[in-house]
């Protein structure tokens, strides 16, 4: 019987292998079908993403100062994405988030009955210390509120939309 074990774990270690190469295979197929259906509009630091109905992520790529054209090419696409229908907006600021006083009065500022609420992922001390100092002074028009994850995010934006696909994502 000692004889056939390395010939037998020849034959576990090939199924393993043809396994994970079927699942990698599928899960790469899945991945593609889904980045298919995901509406995106690039924009010039980043990407407004329809995350699904009701929910546009705003993911900025690029280490930039958010400007006031950047915030109106952001809601600009938002609308465009939302076609019509109430929304909520997470925006993630990846590792870097700087914004100018102007857009961040004009995000604060803007209306629109749509748009229901706000959520801002940060990733630093930093981060939050600018996203508290835009609640405080910049005093939005629609809730919003500051999160350190994207879960967190989701939980309360469940209150104003219907969130049916978990929030992940990559930074």
């Amino acid at each position: 019987m000692l004889g056939f074990l390395p010939v037998q774990v020849l034959i576990i270690l090939q199924m393993v292998t043809y396994f994970n190469y079927q699942v990698n295979d599928l899960s790469l197929a899945i991945d593609s079908v889904l980045k298919m259906n995901e509406k995106k509009i690039p924009v010039r630091i980043g990407e407004v993403i329809l995350f699904c109905k009701g929910v546009i992520l705003v993911k900025l790529i690029h280490d930039h100062e958010i400007e006031l054209l950047d915030v109106k090419e952001q809601i600009k696409a938002a609308e465009q994405l939302s076609e019509g229908t109430d929304y909520v907006v997470i925006l993630d600021g990846g590792l870097t988030l700087d914004v100018s006083d102007e857009a961040m009065t004009y995000a604060a500022r803007y209306k629109d009955e749509r748009w229901l609420a706000f959520a801002i992922v940060v990733r630093s001390i930093s981060e939050r210390l600018f996203a508290n100092y835009y609640l405080m002074f910049k005093k939005p028009v629609r809730p919003t509120k500051v999160f350190t994850t994207p879960s967190g995010a989701e939980k309360w934006l469940k209150e104003f939309v219907r969130i049916d696909v978990p929030m992940k994502y990559e930074v």
